[in-house]
């Protein structure tokens, strides 16, 4: 078959792909390990290494040996837009992964974006170990706020709500910042009493933004059961993604409400960060409505391998 096509969704805590047809008919699905930044250490390997895993499973349940393709669009975390250097790191790479035709690389906003609103105009709020937002005009301008990574931003991300947490944490263990049951909660989790053996993990090398992203968990556990400071930091984060939704949409100019699409993991499993976002978003005055997306953002890269052919 020469008409086969991939679309990958490559993030920092997993990889997901989904291979199609020319006309969009799914034949099968893979999944695989986390992508490190591409300039990291091993960060090449951990590319190839995961996204042959993730494409050769999509091939096995579509009970099809492994075969050259007619294209692969990859959506990858880091990438800022197709004439970056991480992008053309990615298509150098990919001969060693598959044999296709066609490689187009965009950011994993993107694809997200043409996923959620099958590329009609429409904005996304990603909150999964990172953050992003972006939306798309009918005259196809497309318009980012965040998505600085997470070391400069990831507002409203797994990651940033874990950060703050713990750095609230810490605050109370000093005594200038406010009690939280997060400081008991953070020494559980890392079963350590003493604060400077945690902060000693979290300097570990491979703690990273994936390792604050777990500790979102702690904090929104810690919201559901009351505790204001963790209900705080979950509010200001929702309120910072929404800031920068509110301004792709601001600037986009659509002469009527814009579809916005909330995803990402953290969307889900963190206690108040949806109604945290929904709120600031209509404090805001924002001309948008916030639904559902439409397909995953996998879909929308193999969409832009698809139109790329």
């Amino acid at each position: 078959m020469t008409n086969l096509i991939i679309g990958v969704d490559g993030g920092q805590t997993s990889t997901k792909c989904v291979l199609v047809d020319d006309r969009m008919n799914v034949l099968g699905y893979g999944a695989g390990g986390e992508l490190r930044h591409l300039v990291a250490h091993g960060g090449r390997e951990r590319h190839v290494s995961a996204l042959r895993a993730c494409i050769a499973q999509a091939f096995a349940q579509a009970g099809l040996p492994i075969q050259p393709v007619a294209a692969i669009g990859l959506g990858l975390s880091g990438v800022s837009g197709p004439e970056s250097p991480l992008a053309e790191m990615a298509r150098e790479y990919m001969p060693d992964v598959i044999d296709a035709k066609v490689v187009v690389v965009e950011s994993d906003a993107y694809t997200a974006l043409l996923g959620a609103h099958g590329g009609k105009p429409g904005a996304i709020a990603i909150a999964g170990t990172g953050s992003n937002a972006m939306g798309i005009n009918a005259a196809g301008q497309v318009k980012r706020a965040g998505g600085w990574g997470w070391l400069l931003g990831d507002e409203g991300s797994a990651m940033r709500i874990g950060h703050d947490g713990l750095v609230a944490a810490l605050q109370y263990w000093d005594r200038i910042g406010e009690p939280t049951t997060m400081l008991k909660a953070f020494q559980t989790h890392f079963n350590a009493i003493n604060m400077r053996l945690i902060v000693a993990s979290v300097y570990s090398a491979d703690f990273w933004a994936k390792g604050f992203a777990t500790l979102a968990e702690v904090v929104s556990r810690c919201a559901t059961d009351g505790d204001a400071i963790a209900r705080n930091v979950i509010e200001q984060n929702g309120a910072e993604l929404a800031r920068q939704v509110d301004a792709v949409v601001r600037q986009l100019a659509h002469p009527s409400p814009l579809p916005v699409s909330p995803m990402g993991g953290a969307f889900e499993y963190v206690f108040g960060l949806r109604a945290a976002f929904d709120g600031a978003l209509v404090r805001l005055g924002s001309p948008c409505v916030v639904t559902p997306p439409q397909a995953p953002p996998m879909f929308g890269a193999a969409i832009l391998a698809n139109l790329s052919r």
